[in-house]
């Protein structure tokens, strides 16, 4: 038997060749995955941390910070008033009662989410765990009763869904409006969340700021690994492929 030889750039060779991986980034939005998001990421992951390590020796050497105490009651309102019952509504969204089913939405509706679905749940668990550390590190209390308080638990996790929904919106095939109008939801509800741990008097101002930085730097650590990733899959050569069915007696 003799095997056939094809022509090096025929139509055979170009499409015998199937990778999941490069089919799936072909999917996404042009775009994606570039050196530029590489760069934009790693900034924002850098620059966030930065300001969360900080801000968080501020809070560890002074106490309650210049600032806390003005804003608090700049925003603090009486219990029973509507914004109040606006608070309690939207600090929800800060819970694993919203979070989870709102992740799940993601994963089934978004190709680019469901590839790194392990990363994410990783991002989560990994956020949980630092804010948790730091509370203990830094060990300043809540404006009412004697649990620690930065950074802000519900922020925090809000803040990391949606700077990963920031992503995953930045590589999918969207209309530009639809994409716009997703994009500022994210960012709205996660700065209500943080806005209502403040009214709700779960957490002083910097608390908040805390969690919204400490959330932001852990999901671009992560869309700056997928970028960096991403980018290393796409510039790779294509493997020269031999077709098995191309064999003639």
């Amino acid at each position: 038997m003799q095997v056939a030889e094809v022509p090096p750039g025929s139509r055979r060779e170009r499409f015998e060749y199937n990778d999941p991986v490069i089919d799936s980034l072909a999917t996404e939005r042009p775009g994606g995955g570039s050196k530029d998001d590489v760069a934009r990421w790693r900034i924002v992951c850098l620059f966030t941390l930065g300001a969360f390590l900080g801000l968080g020796l501020a809070a560890f050497a002074v106490g309650i910070l210049p600032g806390d105490l003005h804003t608090r009651a700049g925003l603090v309102t009486d219990d029973g008033s509507a914004l109040r019952t606006f608070a309690q509504i939207v600090n929800l969204a800060g819970t694993w009662r919203v979070l989870l089913p709102a992740s799940l939405l993601v994963f089934a509706l978004s190709r680019t989410a469901r590839r790194h679905w392990w990363l994410w749940s990783a991002v989560f668990l990994a956020s949980a765990a630092f804010e948790q550390g730091f509370k203990f590190i830094v060990g300043r209390p809540r404006p009412s009763g004697l649990s620690l308080g930065f950074p802000s638990g519900h922020t925090t996790a809000a803040t990391v869904f949606a700077v990963l929904l920031l992503y995953v919106l930045s590589r999918e095939r969207l209309y530009p409006a639809v994409r716009l109008a997703l994009q500022a939801l994210a960012v709205a509800t996660m700065l209500l969340v943080g806005w209502a741990r403040i009214v709700l008097r779960a957490h002083w101002p910097t608390d908040v700021l805390g969690g919204l930085l400490l959330g932001t730097a852990c999901a671009a650590a992560a869309a700056w690994w997928v970028s960096a990733r991403d980018t290393e899959l796409v510039a790779a050569p294509t493997p020269a492929v031999r077709p098995a069915d191309a064999v003639r007696p």
